[in-house]
């Protein structure tokens, strides 16, 4: 028997359909989560090299384009032959500018740590002293001055013999460091295949996207590709730009402050800030341990100083770069954070925000494609 449905009734269908698969799904996602996570993260160290590939390709693509279609403009070549030309020097220059900024920062910080080491007893009884003042000013009981001390003494001592502990491991560190370099350079090469051929590949996905789809789905997933692409390309070259200056300034602030380790510091507060909303307290608080051992009351300083950084990034510098490019309210900035930072530690809570600003797109897009079809106007 044959059910003659009106279109309605049709859609009706198909919507709860759809949101019972798709409740369905989430309901087993959360059920298997351990090992979805598992099989996540084997295939995540599987692809690595391809998805460092892909991420050289995705930064580099608007400098690549730049060099074939103004630098070499003239050239009198074949136009793949200026596309090679301009993917190699793209993939070299990247190299180098990563390579030149990694140099100087491991340079930077390795100065830090050796001074921070090699004075770490002339820092402590500074420290001792610091609190024994304290609590002479404030008539309290000096027993608590001997049981801080004997606490820093044992705090050392574990520190030393977790490093005699785990001495052994580092050789095996190193062979980890080698296999990961080694898929590093897999990735560079994958990045350049992919600049080199970047229209055929995405024709390959186009013809994949028309071919399992309907003309309508397959033209809005394309549509929405190219609006993921933009928001992931803004949101991760614009709090790039956004950390190196804060980076900057923070180095700048704390050497005219006088505090010390001005470089180890605002390398940590920089890369710490390219996580939204907790990055730049996350970073302080390398900062203001170091700074507690070698001069408590910069500690103190410092920590102002940040809140003050902070405010700054995120009430003028932060909109400035970033604008209202996300397109997504600062309460889901934060619950995609929180999120994402419950489910995949540090790499989620930086990639919830462009992640969840996707989401948001498509929800919004079906939300006002159901009220226009209603005829709702709110």
């Amino acid at each position: 028997m044959k059910l003659n449905l009106s279109q309605e009734t049709k859609t009706r269908v198909l919507t709860g359909a759809l949101i019972a698969l798709i409740a369905i799904v989430i309901y087993f996602f959360f059920l298997n989560f351990t090992g979805i996570e598992k099989a996540i993260s084997n295939l995540f160290k599987i692809m690595f090299p391809f998805i460092v590939g892909f991420v050289i390709a995705f930064l580099l693509n608007p400098f690549m384009m730049f060099l074939e279609n103004k630098a070499f403009a003239k050239l009198k070549l074949k136009q793949q032959t200026k596309r090679n030309i301009a993917a190699t020097i793209s993939i070299i220059v990247g190299i180098i500018v990563v390579g030149a900024l990694m140099f100087l920062i491991i340079y930077q910080v390795r100065e830090s740590i050796e001074s921070l080491l090699s004075n770490y007893d002339v820092y402590l009884n500074s420290f001792e002293t610091f609190v024994e003042d304290v609590f002479q000013r404030f008539n309290l009981d000096m027993d608590e001055v001997a049981q801080i001390t004997q606490s820093s003494e044992d705090f050392l001592s574990m520190i030393t013999g977790t490093a005699s502990k785990y001495a052994p491991k580092v050789l095996g560190m190193g062979f980890d460091f080698i296999a990961t370099l080694l898929k590093i350079l897999i990735g560079i090469i994958a990045g350049l295949y992919l600049l080199m051929d970047k229209e055929k590949f995405l024709y390959q996905c186009k013809k994949l996207n028309y071919a399992i789809f309907p003309k309508e789905i397959a033209i809005y997933i394309a549509r929405f590709m190219h609006k993921l692409r933009n928001i992931f390309y803004d949101f991760i070259v614009g709090k790039a730009i956004d950390s190196f200056i804060i980076g900057i300034i923070c180095y700048v602030g704390m050497t005219l402050l006088g505090f010390e380790y001005a470089a180890l510091i605002s390398v940590i507060v920089a890369i710490t800030n390219m996580i939204p909303v907790f990055g730049p307290f996350i970073g302080a608080v390398p900062g203001v341990f170091i700074l507690l051992i070698v001069n408590p009351l910069h500690s103190l300083y410092f920590i102002i100083f940040i809140f003050v950084l902070q405010q700054f990034d995120g009430n003028f510098l932060g909109p400035l770069i970033l604008g209202d490019k996300l397109g997504i309210p600062s309460f889901w900035i934060l619950f995609s954070v929180t999120v994402g930072g419950a489910l995949f530690g540090i790499v989620g809570m930086f990639i919830g925000v462009p992640s969840f600003a996707a989401i948001y797109f498509l929800v919004k897009e079906f939300v006002d494609y159901r009220l226009a079809k209603k005829k709702i106007d709110l």
